[in-house]
């Protein structure tokens, strides 16, 4: 990251990484925009990261102090497969048809 006449500036090979990273799709007209976004985003840890804490205080991580809290489970009324078959839109035998989710190659 640099200055460049005054602007804060990522190079192109940074915007790419993170654009990558993010699964985007970055126009030649957005990397100016990109850059700014990622700059401001920066700044803004930098101003976290410089925040001094007295004593030992610990960074909270998770407002809630649950750990590891569990539920016993337990076996109740079930529907029939009839009445849940019933309610389905498109059904084959015993089974619900539903849309397929995961694409059959690497390319998303």
């Amino acid at each position: 990251m640099f200055i460049k006449g005054g602007n804060p500036m990522l190079s192109k090979s940074e915007v790419d990484h993170v654009a990558d990273l993010a699964r985007l799709h970055v126009d030649d007209s957005e990397y100016e925009l990109y850059e700014k976004q990622l700059y401001d985003i920066l700044e803004e840890i930098k101003k976290i990261e410089e925040v001094e804490l007295e004593g030992d205080e610990e960074i909270m991580i998770s407002p809630s102090t649950n750990i590891n809290t569990y539920s016993n489970d337990s076996i109740g009324p079930m529907l029939s497969t009839a009445d849940v078959l019933k309610n389905a839109k498109h059904t084959v035998g015993d089974y619900i048809v539903v849309p397929r989710v995961v694409a059959d190659s690497e390319e998303i």
